[in-house]
């Protein structure tokens, strides 16, 4: 009798503590899961921040550029036109050309870098739209590659949605450029139920997106990343038998 006593005692006990050692178990890992979500969503908050802190100091610079110093450049420069007509000798006028081309070339130069900081057609006239513009300059500059957009006339992407998206194109771009050895590349825009999917195409050298980004010193590709992270986009590299291709899914009602 005794003995079935503390058969029970010792049962009871048993039981007790793995409930407790369980209870503690699931205690512990539901902490530890928590924490990190709690670091998980920290990391994102700050992600976000630090791409909207950027992308409202290219927006100021760009504007300080476009209004300040293009401004006082192009004052300048009237200034010196005011000058050549009045001017009558040879060497002063040829000292005043040479002001005025040099004016002329900082003045295109302050340009392309305000555009290059903020693209002021992406907020007034749309992704589509800017990137055309954008893919137009790229032809212009860069003989023997051929950029296109194939895209309806307006995409169905909200506007911080549609700037990252930009900045994406813009960063794989300069990528083919300086590496890819590229002749041609096509992005696609097209849109199915809840989603817009990009594709991009090019025909440059290929390469594994993620085996490179392991390995890769510059920014570019971090920067790729953490905009496709920032969009909850999913990214494909697919099997191509010559040339590279991405798609990149954004789904338009998160």
């Amino acid at each position: 009798m005794e003995n079935q006593e503390v058969n029970t005692v010792l049962w009871i006990g048993t039981s007790v503590s793995l409930f407790f050692g369980g209870g503690l178990i699931f205690l512990v890992l539901f902490y530890q899961n928590h924490l990190a979500k709690i670091k998980r969503i920290e990391a994102e908050l700050l992600l976000k921040a630090a791409l909207q802190s950027e992308k409202n100091e290219r927006t100021r610079i760009a504007a300080d550029i476009h209004d300040g110093i293009s401004g006082d450049l192009n004052a300048v420069r009237n200034f010196i036109t005011i000058l050549q007509k009045q001017e009558a000798d040879e060497d002063k006028m040829s000292i005043l050309k040479g002001i005025h081309s040099g004016i002329e070339a900082a003045l295109q130069n302050t340009r392309s870098i305000s555009y290059k900081l903020m693209p002021q057609l992406l907020e007034s006239a749309g992704l589509v739209i800017a990137l055309e513009d954008y893919f137009e300059r790229l032809t212009a500059a860069y003989k023997g590659i051929e950029f296109n957009i194939e895209a309806p006339n307006k995409v169905s992407l909200a506007p911080e949605k549609a700037y990252e998206v930009f900045r994406i194109v813009q960063e794989f771009s300069t990528n083919m450029i300086k590496y890819g050895q590229i002749s041609k590349c096509t992005v696609m825009f097209y849109e199915r139920q809840d989603s817009v999917i990009i594709e991009i195409i090019e025909d440059g050298n290929p390469y594994n997106f993620d085996a490179l980004f392991k390995i890769s010193k510059g920014a570019g590709m971090g920067n790729i990343r953490s905009r496709l992270k920032i969009l909850e986009a999913a990214f494909e590299q697919k099997q191509t038998t010559s040339g590279n291709h991405f798609s990149i899914v954004i789904k338009t009602s998160a």
